[in-house]
């Protein structure tokens, strides 16, 4: 027994361990028993202790570890704890592998013990039982998955310090011992760092033990979306150093700055393994370590280039989807009230062009901001893409609750100023900045549900750079989406092209509101999509408190105090319909508006076997917040003669849905260089890369793509294959 082990064992005997009181006992779920237990009896005021959800799987099934590998979820437990009792992290064992015919987990099998730290407070009385209750939930597989869970509890009494514990429950005692024991640990001295090599990465360690065979290492990335899991890592050893070169996962998703790993070695009672943090660094190339091609970049991937080149590439292609951009249905109600404000300075060229630059700053202020924002997530972890703010339900339901103020205040319900509407006399004697400058913000939050053609290739290429070329790919984007009105505030030529103020303005602005009312109700459909329809109904009594507030404070233009407390009270009631909808989630996953064409809900696993089968796929990553995905739906994708093609070519349909936040979508679109929707990709019969479809589809180009994937030979039986 390594010395570690023989040490913990004998600090495990010296403790007060034992078997808790009151357990809630085990509970039998679905090829597997569960229970709650504890490793101390009773504990002190003040004192940490272990307790631990046990789960003891029929032969041949397993659940899973923090990384599940390439299919699977990790085992949660959800805590109900007394007041005074704090939780820690699971403290995860190392996991085994699981090789199910090509698809690789990382998990547990037999009798898992998953210790859990509990902290008791000081000022808890001795005397006191607490009652320690859980939620565990988890993913238990052989064949096939079966998700499970069960409530669970365990009592622990608080005594004074030096009381007598009550003798432990050996059976307990000896699996707290034993999990403690697999744990990876850290060890002194060990450094790794990593290199990117095109299609692989490469990881060397220093400080590992004397005597480590390379050949029975075992490498469990701890976070997913990295490293590959299905292929074993070609490991060498030469000069003290340890190298591991693993390919990228399907779905890498960009190199963190560290990444957390844990290394094992050998099996059975004489396995040991260790937490490795690996940095980014010089990496040197050990001499007998496999070398591999560096992989093509996918179709569809991001500009292709690096340093300036590859800056400058993405850079016009931001721009030119930004200008785009401006076609794009989301945003042409915003671009309307700006050239309302343009008709009337576009013949005071002073004017227009201080406030074409007003406009200017805040489209690209807020770029940046929502680009730095992006960045920042991304970094720490977060699997985020564009639109991201438009996957919580109280930003859509925020926009929303805007979009229908906006429009009363254009039908003449109450007016909000001339500078904030570009409206009014203000405007016209050059006061109208900040309504410039706030015209470009709405023009951004409203265009984000949007991915225009150029900009997928552009934003994939900036979610895998740096923080300062990301932001610069940003900037250009909102240098195109400002250009339109920039260069009419500009060019007294397309100035004068605009007509001149006059009555019929007032007709034009009431005209205005009706697709500012349209974009409210589409908001609220995604919002119901989202959250369900009762938060859906709750928004919308929010909005008519809205209304009613703002009606009162409209009523006459010097308001009295009461309407002006009654239109506060009134929008905090409607922000309150925000919040209390923010913490909905629809009853179903199902967000596309279309059902017309029969589909399968897109997973990696899914994916993975049909790819495995050699059948032919189509690929469709939506939301139910992006315009462009829905107008798809409707042109090319809901109609019986794609519904025919699918059934011809016998293409199996997968859609993906990330009107919520979704980490394998959002790896999956990082995978083809996209940082958003819409995602076609269609994957041919037999082997081969799959083929990316353009972000605005025809019904001819769909067929013909569809036509093109169906045309291989047909995949083997199994009767045939077994001959």
């Amino acid at each position: 027994m390594p010395a570690f082990r023989l040490a913990t064992a004998v600090l495990a005997c010296t403790l007060p361990i034992g078997a808790a009181l009151a357990e809630s006992g085990p509970v039998r779920v679905d090829h597997a028993t569960v229970e709650l237990v504890s490793a101390r009896l009773a504990v002190a005021p003040g004192e940490r202790f272990h307790a631990g959800l046990r789960i003891r799987h029929d032969p041949d099934w397993h659940t899973y570890w923090i990384n599940p590998g390439d299919s699977g979820l990790a085992t949660r437990i959800d805590w109900r704890l007394p007041e005074g009792v704090a939780a820690g992290p699971i403290q995860w064992p190392a996991p085994h592998r699981f090789d199910l015919g090509g698809i690789v987990n990382f998990g547990y099998e037999g009798d898992l013990l998953l210790p859990v730290p509990l902290t008791v407070d000081a000022g808890i009385a001795p005397g006191t039982r607490l009652a320690v209750a859980a939620k565990a939930s988890w993913l238990i597989c052989k064949d096939i998955c079966i998700p499970g869970d069960a409530e669970l509890s365990v009592a622990v009494d608080v005594v004074a310090p030096g009381d007598a514990i009550p003798a432990a429950r050996p059976e307990v005692a000896e699996r707290f011992i034993a999990s403690m024991a697999a744990m990876p640990r850290e060890l002194a001295g060990i450094e790794a760092r990593f290199a990117d090599r095109g299609d692989a990465i490469d990881v060397v360690i220093a400080g590992l033990p004397a005597g480590i065979d390379p050949e029975a290492l075992e490498i469990f990335p701890v976070e997913a979306q990295i490293l590959a899991s299905a292929a074993a890592p070609a490991a060498r050893l030469a000069d003290g150093l340890i190298g591991v070169r693993t390919p990228k996962n399907d779905y890498f998703v960009g190199l963190p700055e560290r990444f957390g790993l844990v290394v094992a070695h050998g099996r059975g009672p004489t396995r040991e393994a260790w937490t490795v943090t690996a940095v980014a660094g010089a990496v040197p190339v050990l001499p007998d370590l496999a070398t591999g091609p560096v992989a093509a970049p996918a179709s569809g991937a991001a500009p292709a280039g690096t340093g300036s080149q590859g800056l400058l590439l993405a850079m016009l292609f931001a721009l030119a989807g930004g200008v785009i951009l401006n076609l794009m249905p989301c945003v042409f109600p915003v671009l309307a009230l700006k050239a309302m404000g343009l008709m009337h300075s576009a013949h005071d060229r002073r004017l227009a062009r201080r406030h074409g630059l007003f406009y200017l700053a805040g489209v690209l202020a807020s770029f940046l901001a929502l680009g730095g924002l992006l960045v920042a997530l991304r970094a720490g972890g977060e699997a985020l893409g564009w639109g991201f703010q438009l996957q919580l339900p109280w930003v859509v339901g925020g926009l929303a609750l805007l979009m229908l103020a906006m429009g009363l205040s254009l039908s003449g319900l109450f007016e909000i100023g001339g500078r904030f509407m570009n409206l009014g006399s203000e405007l016209a004697g050059g006061e109208g900045d900040r309504a410039s400058f706030f015209t470009g913000v709405l023009a951004v939050l409203v265009a984000s549900p949007c991915t225009a053609p150029f900009m997928g290739p552009a934003l994939g290429f900036a979610a895998t750079q740096p923080a300062a070329i990301a932001l610069a790919v940003f900037g250009a984007l909102g240098l195109g989406l400002a250009l339109p009105i920039v260069l009419v505030s500009f060019v007294p030529r397309l100035a004068r092209l605009l007509p001149r103020p006059g009555p019929w303005m007032e007709t034009f602005k009431q005209a205005m509101a009706f697709p500012l009312y349209l974009t409210a109700v589409w908001l609220l459909w995604v919002l119901g999509r989202q959250a369900g329809v009762d938060a859906l109904a709750v928004v919308l009594a929010g909005a008519t408190v809205m209304a009613f507030g703002l009606w009162l404070v409209g009523r006459s233009p010097s308001p009295s105090p009461a309407s002006r407390v009654g239109a506060i009270a009134a929008l905090a009631l409607a922000i309150g319909s925000l919040a209390w909808a923010s913490g909905r989630e629809a009853p179903q996953a199902q967000s596309s508006a279309m059902a017309v064409t029969a589909h399968e809900a897109w997973t990696p696993a899914r994916h993975a076997e049909l790819r495995a089968a050699g059948r032919p796929v189509l690929v469709n990553m939506t939301a139910a917040w992006c315009i462009t995905c829905l107008a798809n739906e409707r042109v090319a994708l809901a109609s019986e003669r794609f519904q025919a093609d699918l059934e011809r070519h016998g293409i199996t349909y997968l859609k993906g849905d990330w009107t919520h936040r979704d980490p394998a979508i959002t790896a999956y679109l990082a995978r083809y260089g996209r940082n958003g929707v819409p995602l076609y990709v269609v994957y041919p019969r037999g082997t081969g890369d799959g083929e990316v479809l353009p972000q605005l589809l025809t019904p001819d180009l769909v067929s013909q793509a569809l036509a093109r994937a169906g045309s291989g030979p047909a995949p083997a039986s199994p009767a045939q294959t077994r001959n």
